[in-house]
């Protein structure tokens, strides 16, 4: 409970000293509290005790050795669909608050609830990046597929953070890739710290070594054709850019930030670096 009311109370802080982030920042609370009873569970919504470190030491070691993500590892059997769908139908009510179509999404909701959609075949095509289940999902319900994939994904969300907090340094320091280790997902941040780049995942919340000349994109290194871009008035942040793909990525340089950046809002707290690849012609990855 304590680590979430720290959560809470830190985005509070950002809101007060930025209040033209409040907007996405109170939706990255009320998210956090429709994940409540998921974070403040000893499984974090699974059977198992993440207190036991022999599975997440077995986990990392098995993700090592396959050079597959962690979440890809996991069997969504170990999830409990009675708690899925309590934390689901809260997550789906804070985007009909927002606007969200309320009757499609509600069905969608109706059909996992009454078991013709089997929320744990969900939960398997999160963890394993299965993108083709959610457009059928999109297609079928006449709903934005990357909103039942952001409702599904916030149900495992607090399961691969307890995950990504308790693997050790030796997954982040010899991962050398850019998907995340963890979770498979492909940053969007980073943070520079000594002279060495950590891409940043901000779903998980975990941090991994990588080269400095690497576009997290296209995997391109050839130091000639990536580059960056840092705003006059705020040289601790800056926009790496790969000229082959044009995509980029949004790095916090540690060493010139004279505070701490809290993790896990890196991608809010950053939105103006968005504006400015945008008008460089430059694609979010």
């Amino acid at each position: 409970m304590e680590r979430l009311e720290g959560r809470v109370n830190a985005i509070n802080q950002i809101i007060r000293e930025r209040p033209e982030l409040r907007k996405p920042l109170e939706l990255h609370t009320m998210i956090l509290e429709a994940q409540r009873q998921l974070r403040e569970s000893l499984g974090k919504g699974t059977s198992l005790d993440w207190n036991d470190k022999s599975i997440i030491s077995n986990l990392q070691h098995d993700a090592l050795k396959s050079n597959k993500p962690i979440a890809s590892l996991l069997d969504a059997s170990v999830f409990d669909p009675i708690v899925l769908l309590h934390t689901c139908e809260k997550v789906a009510g804070v985007f009909f608050e927002k606007g969200a179509k309320e009757e499609e999404l509600k069905e969608f909701i109706r059909e996992m609830k009454s078991g013709r959609i089997n929320i744990r075949d969900a939960v398997s095509a999160v963890l394993k990046g299965d993108a083709e289940l959610f457009e059928n999902y999109g297609e079928k319900f006449r709903t934005d597929p990357a909103l039942i994939f952001f409702i599904i994904s916030s149900l495992i969300q607090p399961c691969i953070e307890e995950i990504a907090n308790k693997t050790d340094n030796s997954l982040r320091e010899k991962w050398w890739q850019a998907p995340c280790p963890v979770c498979g997902r492909v940053p969007i941040c980073a943070r520079s710290k000594n002279n060495k780049r950590y891409l940043v995942c901000t779903f998980c919340g975990s941090r991994h070594l990588a080269d400095q000349f690497l576009c997290a994109n296209c995997g391109n290194t050839d130091p000639s054709t990536l580059k960056f871009l840092t705003p006059e008035d705020n040289p601790e942040f800056r926009v790496d850019y790969c000229d082959k793909c044009k995509h980029y990525l949004k790095v916090i340089d540690e060493d010139k930030s004279g505070r701490p950046i809290p993790e896990s809002l890196e991608d809010i707290i950053t939105i103006d670096l968005d504006i400015i690849a945008k008008d460089a012609g430059l694609v979010r990855i």
